[in-house]
Protein backbone atom coordinates (compact mmCIF):
# COMPACT_ATOMS: atom_id res chain seq x y z
CA UNK A 1 0.00 0.00 0.00
CA UNK A 2 0.93 3.46 -0.76
CA UNK A 3 2.89 5.23 2.06
CA UNK A 4 1.69 8.91 0.68
CA UNK A 5 -1.81 9.94 1.40
CA UNK A 6 -4.10 12.78 0.63
CA UNK A 7 -7.57 14.03 1.74
CA UNK A 8 -11.15 12.70 0.49
CA UNK A 9 -14.88 13.14 1.32
CA UNK A 10 -16.22 9.79 2.32
CA UNK A 11 -19.21 8.03 3.73
CA UNK A 12 -17.96 5.93 6.76
CA UNK A 13 -21.03 4.27 7.81
CA UNK A 14 -25.25 4.59 6.87
CA UNK A 15 -25.86 8.41 7.79
CA UNK A 16 -22.51 9.41 8.35
CA UNK A 17 -19.84 11.43 6.16
CA UNK A 18 -16.58 13.12 6.58
CA UNK A 19 -13.07 14.15 5.28
CA UNK A 20 -10.45 11.15 5.71
CA UNK A 21 -7.10 10.37 5.12
CA UNK A 22 -6.83 7.63 2.00
CA UNK A 23 -3.69 6.14 -0.01
CA UNK A 24 -2.53 7.77 -2.83
CA UNK A 25 -2.25 5.58 -5.48
CA UNK A 26 0.23 5.41 -8.67
CA UNK A 27 -2.09 4.70 -12.09
CA UNK A 28 -1.76 1.40 -13.43
CA UNK A 29 -2.12 0.24 -17.24
CA UNK A 30 -4.68 2.58 -18.89
CA UNK A 31 -4.87 4.49 -15.91
CA UNK A 32 -4.19 8.31 -15.37
CA UNK A 33 -3.59 10.32 -12.13
CA UNK A 34 -5.49 13.67 -11.72
CA UNK A 35 -5.01 16.09 -9.48
CA UNK A 36 -8.75 16.86 -8.60
CA UNK A 37 -10.07 20.83 -8.80
CA UNK A 38 -13.73 20.51 -9.01
CA UNK A 39 -16.20 17.76 -8.26
CA UNK A 40 -19.67 17.92 -8.85
CA UNK A 41 -22.41 15.66 -6.36
CA UNK A 42 -25.73 14.27 -7.85
CA UNK A 43 -28.71 12.39 -6.15
CA UNK A 44 -26.45 8.93 -6.08
CA UNK A 45 -24.08 10.22 -3.53
CA UNK A 46 -26.85 11.19 -1.16
CA UNK A 47 -28.50 7.75 -1.84
CA UNK A 48 -24.95 6.35 -1.07
CA UNK A 49 -23.88 8.59 2.02
CA UNK A 50 -27.82 8.88 3.91
CA UNK A 51 -28.67 5.26 3.13
CA UNK A 52 -25.80 3.18 2.37
CA UNK A 53 -27.68 1.91 -1.05
CA UNK A 54 -24.89 0.40 -3.73
CA UNK A 55 -22.45 0.03 -1.23
CA UNK A 56 -22.98 -3.37 0.41
CA UNK A 57 -21.65 -2.50 3.68
CA UNK A 58 -18.17 -1.70 2.22
CA UNK A 59 -17.21 1.66 3.94
CA UNK A 60 -15.25 3.87 3.76
CA UNK A 61 -16.75 5.04 0.21
CA UNK A 62 -15.32 8.16 -1.30
CA UNK A 63 -18.16 10.31 -2.76
CA UNK A 64 -18.28 12.69 -6.59
CA UNK A 65 -19.35 10.79 -9.60
CA UNK A 66 -17.82 13.90 -11.74
CA UNK A 67 -14.23 15.34 -11.65
CA UNK A 68 -12.12 17.89 -13.38
CA UNK A 69 -8.48 18.58 -12.63
CA UNK A 70 -4.89 18.06 -14.27
CA UNK A 71 -2.74 15.36 -14.69
CA UNK A 72 -0.11 14.36 -12.62
CA UNK A 73 0.88 10.55 -14.45
CA UNK A 74 -0.33 8.54 -16.33
CA UNK A 75 0.01 4.26 -16.43
CA UNK A 76 1.41 2.33 -19.30
CA UNK A 77 -0.48 2.64 -22.37
CA UNK A 78 -1.81 5.72 -21.79
CA UNK A 79 0.22 7.67 -24.82
CA UNK A 80 -2.46 10.58 -25.57
CA UNK A 81 -2.45 12.48 -22.20
CA UNK A 82 0.42 13.64 -20.40
CA UNK A 83 1.35 15.61 -16.79
CA UNK A 84 -0.29 19.25 -17.38
CA UNK A 85 -3.37 17.96 -19.73
CA UNK A 86 -6.91 19.66 -18.21
CA UNK A 87 -9.51 16.71 -17.62
CA UNK A 88 -13.07 16.08 -16.81
CA UNK A 89 -13.88 12.28 -16.24
CA UNK A 90 -16.63 10.33 -14.74
CA UNK A 91 -16.15 7.98 -11.85
CA UNK A 92 -17.66 4.12 -12.69
CA UNK A 93 -16.44 1.97 -10.11
CA UNK A 94 -14.31 2.10 -6.84
CA UNK A 95 -13.24 4.83 -4.11
CA UNK A 96 -9.97 5.54 -6.02
CA UNK A 97 -11.82 7.23 -8.88
CA UNK A 98 -14.12 9.20 -7.27
CA UNK A 99 -14.08 13.19 -7.43
CA UNK A 100 -14.17 14.39 -3.66
CA UNK A 101 -10.68 13.85 -2.87
CA UNK A 102 -7.65 15.64 -4.04
CA UNK A 103 -6.23 13.06 -6.25
CA UNK A 104 -8.26 10.20 -8.56
CA UNK A 105 -6.62 7.50 -10.51
CA UNK A 106 -9.26 7.06 -13.43
CA UNK A 107 -9.44 4.75 -16.34
CA UNK A 108 -8.42 6.28 -19.67
CA UNK A 109 -11.84 5.77 -21.31
CA UNK A 110 -13.61 7.50 -18.93
CA UNK A 111 -11.34 10.92 -18.91
CA UNK A 112 -11.36 13.35 -21.44
CA UNK A 113 -9.28 16.20 -22.44
CA UNK A 114 -10.18 20.12 -22.24
CA UNK A 115 -9.37 22.84 -24.28
CA UNK A 116 -6.40 24.64 -22.62
CA UNK A 117 -8.49 27.52 -21.58
CA UNK A 118 -11.29 26.03 -20.43
CA UNK A 119 -13.40 26.54 -17.08
CA UNK A 120 -12.29 23.63 -14.70
CA UNK A 121 -15.01 24.61 -12.52
CA UNK A 122 -17.59 24.62 -15.91
CA UNK A 123 -15.83 20.88 -16.63
CA UNK A 124 -17.29 19.12 -13.64
CA UNK A 125 -20.97 19.58 -14.77
CA UNK A 126 -20.14 17.65 -17.70
CA UNK A 127 -19.28 13.97 -17.74
CA UNK A 128 -22.21 12.28 -16.14
CA UNK A 129 -24.88 13.88 -17.78
CA UNK A 130 -23.14 14.08 -20.98
CA UNK A 131 -23.04 9.84 -21.01
CA UNK A 132 -25.96 9.95 -19.71
CA UNK A 133 -27.43 11.98 -22.94
CA UNK A 134 -25.36 10.74 -25.61
CA UNK A 135 -25.94 6.92 -24.45
CA UNK A 136 -29.87 6.86 -23.81
CA UNK A 137 -30.32 8.84 -27.43
CA UNK A 138 -28.05 6.93 -29.67
CA UNK A 139 -28.18 3.20 -27.63
CA UNK A 140 -31.06 2.88 -25.61
CA UNK A 141 -33.75 4.53 -27.75
CA UNK A 142 -32.13 3.92 -31.09
CA UNK A 143 -32.39 6.10 -33.88
CA UNK A 144 -35.04 7.25 -35.51
CA UNK A 145 -35.39 9.90 -38.83
CA UNK A 146 -34.48 13.75 -38.06
CA UNK A 147 -38.44 14.98 -38.53
CA UNK A 148 -40.03 12.42 -35.55
CA UNK A 149 -40.77 14.05 -33.10
CA UNK A 150 -39.01 13.34 -30.01
CA UNK A 151 -39.82 14.52 -26.10
CA UNK A 152 -37.53 15.22 -23.25
CA UNK A 153 -39.70 15.72 -20.47
CA UNK A 154 -37.82 17.17 -17.40
CA UNK A 155 -35.76 19.08 -19.95
CA UNK A 156 -34.64 21.52 -17.38
CA UNK A 157 -33.06 19.53 -15.56
CA UNK A 158 -28.91 19.02 -15.99
CA UNK A 159 -29.34 15.89 -18.11
CA UNK A 160 -32.20 16.82 -20.01
CA UNK A 161 -30.11 19.91 -21.39
CA UNK A 162 -27.36 17.90 -22.71
CA UNK A 163 -29.80 15.84 -24.30
CA UNK A 164 -31.74 18.82 -25.81
CA UNK A 165 -28.07 19.52 -27.44
CA UNK A 166 -27.09 16.39 -28.83
CA UNK A 167 -30.25 15.53 -30.08
CA UNK A 168 -30.07 19.68 -32.56
CA UNK A 169 -26.74 18.77 -32.98
CA UNK A 170 -27.39 16.00 -34.43
CA UNK A 171 -30.18 17.15 -36.91
CA UNK A 172 -32.85 16.25 -34.96
CA UNK A 173 -35.80 19.13 -35.70
CA UNK A 174 -39.12 18.36 -33.79
CA UNK A 175 -37.49 18.22 -30.33
CA UNK A 176 -40.11 19.03 -27.39
CA UNK A 177 -38.92 20.04 -24.04
CA UNK A 178 -41.29 19.73 -20.73
CA UNK A 179 -39.87 22.19 -18.19
CA UNK A 180 -40.97 25.21 -15.28
CA UNK A 181 -41.16 28.51 -17.39
CA UNK A 182 -37.88 30.41 -16.16
CA UNK A 183 -36.12 27.18 -18.21
CA UNK A 184 -37.78 28.03 -21.71
CA UNK A 185 -36.11 30.76 -23.07
CA UNK A 186 -32.47 28.59 -22.19
CA UNK A 187 -33.61 25.30 -23.98
CA UNK A 188 -34.72 26.95 -26.94
CA UNK A 189 -31.70 28.38 -27.29
CA UNK A 190 -30.11 24.75 -26.72
CA UNK A 191 -32.12 23.82 -29.82
CA UNK A 192 -35.56 22.73 -28.40
CA UNK A 193 -38.73 23.55 -31.03
CA UNK A 194 -40.82 23.40 -28.49
CA UNK A 195 -41.24 23.84 -24.59
CA UNK A 196 -44.09 23.28 -22.67
CA UNK A 197 -44.74 24.24 -19.08
CA UNK A 198 -45.23 20.50 -17.39
CA UNK A 199 -47.52 21.93 -14.60
CA UNK A 200 -50.10 22.71 -16.93
CA UNK A 201 -53.07 21.50 -17.29
CA UNK A 202 -53.30 21.30 -20.84
CA UNK A 203 -49.71 19.75 -20.78
CA UNK A 204 -50.85 16.84 -22.76
CA UNK A 205 -52.86 18.78 -25.39
CA UNK A 206 -49.59 21.07 -26.19
CA UNK A 207 -47.44 18.00 -26.43
CA UNK A 208 -49.97 16.38 -28.90
CA UNK A 209 -50.23 19.50 -30.97
CA UNK A 210 -46.44 20.15 -30.79
CA UNK A 211 -45.70 16.70 -32.37
CA UNK A 212 -48.87 16.41 -34.56
CA UNK A 213 -49.28 12.62 -33.06
CA UNK A 214 -49.02 10.76 -30.43
CA UNK A 215 -44.58 10.55 -29.13
CA UNK A 216 -42.76 7.72 -30.14
CA UNK A 217 -39.78 8.33 -28.20
CA UNK A 218 -38.99 10.00 -25.16
CA UNK A 219 -36.22 10.38 -22.55
CA UNK A 220 -37.72 10.73 -18.55
CA UNK A 221 -34.87 12.83 -17.02
CA UNK A 222 -36.92 13.05 -13.93
CA UNK A 223 -38.11 9.10 -13.82
CA UNK A 224 -40.64 9.19 -11.02
CA UNK A 225 -44.02 7.37 -10.88
CA UNK A 226 -45.69 10.93 -11.43
CA UNK A 227 -43.85 11.57 -14.47
CA UNK A 228 -45.08 8.65 -15.93
CA UNK A 229 -47.93 8.62 -15.56
CA UNK A 230 -47.81 11.93 -17.57
CA UNK A 231 -45.89 10.56 -20.14
CA UNK A 232 -48.17 7.65 -21.13
CA UNK A 233 -51.00 10.25 -21.98
CA UNK A 234 -48.74 11.32 -24.91
CA UNK A 235 -46.76 8.82 -25.86
CA UNK A 236 -47.83 6.06 -28.46
CA UNK A 237 -48.94 2.39 -27.76
CA UNK A 238 -45.57 0.84 -29.26
CA UNK A 239 -43.52 4.07 -28.53
CA UNK A 240 -40.31 4.01 -26.48
CA UNK A 241 -39.95 5.62 -22.97
CA UNK A 242 -36.28 5.82 -21.69
CA UNK A 243 -36.16 6.33 -18.07
CA UNK A 244 -33.24 6.77 -15.83
CA UNK A 245 -32.66 5.16 -13.13
CA UNK A 246 -33.32 4.37 -10.37
CA UNK A 247 -36.93 5.10 -10.87
CA UNK A 248 -38.62 6.88 -7.56
CA UNK A 249 -42.05 7.20 -6.24
CA UNK A 250 -44.04 10.68 -6.09
CA UNK A 251 -42.91 13.13 -8.92
CA UNK A 252 -39.67 14.19 -7.42
CA UNK A 253 -36.12 13.32 -8.63
CA UNK A 254 -34.55 13.22 -5.13
CA UNK A 255 -35.45 10.34 -3.16
CA UNK A 256 -36.43 10.26 0.74
CA UNK A 257 -35.42 7.80 3.32
CA UNK A 258 -38.59 5.97 3.11
CA UNK A 259 -39.31 6.21 -0.80
CA UNK A 260 -39.37 3.46 -2.54
CA UNK A 261 -36.89 3.05 -5.67
CA UNK A 262 -36.49 0.47 -8.76
CA UNK A 263 -34.03 -0.27 -10.86
CA UNK A 264 -36.38 -2.46 -12.91
CA UNK A 265 -38.83 -1.90 -15.27
CA UNK A 266 -41.34 -3.40 -17.03
CA UNK A 267 -40.94 -4.59 -20.68
CA UNK A 268 -42.33 -1.69 -22.37
CA UNK A 269 -40.03 0.82 -20.58
CA UNK A 270 -36.25 1.19 -21.23
CA UNK A 271 -34.29 1.61 -17.53
CA UNK A 272 -31.13 3.68 -18.56
CA UNK A 273 -27.98 2.54 -16.04
CA UNK A 274 -25.11 5.50 -16.88
CA UNK A 275 -22.68 3.60 -15.75
CA UNK A 276 -22.94 0.49 -18.02
CA UNK A 277 -22.41 2.78 -20.93
CA UNK A 278 -19.00 1.01 -21.59
CA UNK A 279 -20.67 -2.06 -22.18
CA UNK A 280 -21.25 -0.58 -25.75
CA UNK A 281 -17.24 -1.18 -27.09
CA UNK A 282 -17.64 2.01 -29.25
CA UNK A 283 -18.93 4.25 -26.64
CA UNK A 284 -16.20 3.12 -24.32
CA UNK A 285 -13.30 3.93 -26.95
CA UNK A 286 -15.01 7.24 -28.51
CA UNK A 287 -17.41 8.54 -26.13
CA UNK A 288 -14.86 10.41 -23.53
CA UNK A 289 -11.31 10.31 -25.19
CA UNK A 290 -12.53 11.64 -28.57
CA UNK A 291 -16.15 12.64 -29.07
CA UNK A 292 -16.74 15.14 -26.44
CA UNK A 293 -12.98 16.68 -26.58
CA UNK A 294 -13.77 17.78 -29.91
CA UNK A 295 -17.58 18.99 -29.20
CA UNK A 296 -15.75 20.95 -26.53
CA UNK A 297 -12.87 22.24 -28.81
CA UNK A 298 -15.50 23.47 -31.29
CA UNK A 299 -17.83 25.14 -28.55
CA UNK A 300 -20.54 23.10 -29.85
CA UNK A 301 -21.83 21.70 -26.47
CA UNK A 302 -22.82 24.14 -23.34
CA UNK A 303 -21.96 22.93 -19.98
CA UNK A 304 -24.80 23.06 -17.00
CA UNK A 305 -24.51 26.29 -15.26
CA UNK A 306 -22.51 25.94 -11.90
CA UNK A 307 -23.65 26.24 -8.06
CA UNK A 308 -20.36 26.32 -6.38
CA UNK A 309 -19.36 25.56 -3.13
CA UNK A 310 -15.79 27.19 -2.34
CA UNK A 311 -16.01 28.52 1.02
CA UNK A 312 -14.68 26.74 4.22
CA UNK A 313 -13.17 23.44 4.53
CA UNK A 314 -13.57 20.65 2.10
CA UNK A 315 -15.46 18.87 5.09
CA UNK A 316 -17.76 22.04 4.92
CA UNK A 317 -18.08 22.31 1.33
CA UNK A 318 -19.20 18.70 0.25
CA UNK A 319 -21.57 18.68 3.68
CA UNK A 320 -23.36 21.70 2.15
CA UNK A 321 -23.06 20.74 -1.07
CA UNK A 322 -24.98 17.12 -0.22
CA UNK A 323 -27.29 18.86 2.04
CA UNK A 324 -28.36 21.07 -0.82
CA UNK A 325 -28.84 17.96 -3.15
CA UNK A 326 -30.77 15.83 -0.67
CA UNK A 327 -33.21 18.79 -0.02
CA UNK A 328 -34.56 19.46 -3.84
CA UNK A 329 -33.07 22.65 -3.68
CA UNK A 330 -31.00 22.63 -7.36
CA UNK A 331 -33.08 23.21 -10.11
CA UNK A 332 -31.16 23.59 -13.82
CA UNK A 333 -27.81 23.80 -12.02
CA UNK A 334 -25.43 21.35 -11.22
CA UNK A 335 -23.42 21.26 -7.49
CA UNK A 336 -20.25 21.76 -7.99
CA UNK A 337 -17.50 21.68 -4.89
CA UNK A 338 -14.39 22.91 -5.22
CA UNK A 339 -11.81 20.33 -4.45
CA UNK A 340 -8.22 21.97 -4.16
CA UNK A 341 -6.63 24.63 -6.02
CA UNK A 342 -4.35 24.49 -8.78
Amino acid sequence: MSSQTHLAFASTAVGITSVIQVPTLSPGAGEVMVKVAFSAVIPLDTYMSDYGRIINGQYPVVLGFNLSGVVEAVGSGVDDLQAGDKVCAVALAGSKEKGLQERAVIQRSTCAKLPDDYSLEAAATIPDNFITAFYTLFDCLGTCSANTPILIYGAGATSGQYAVQLLALAGYKQVIATASPRHHSYLKSLGAAHVVDYSDDDMAEKILLAAGKNVQFVLDCISAEGTLKSISSVVSSDGVVAMLLPVTEGSRRVAGKDTQMWMELPVKLVGVRTLLYQQNEYLRDNLMPKILPRLLEEAIIQPNRVRLFDQGSLQDRCQEALDVVRNGQVSGEKVVVKVASM
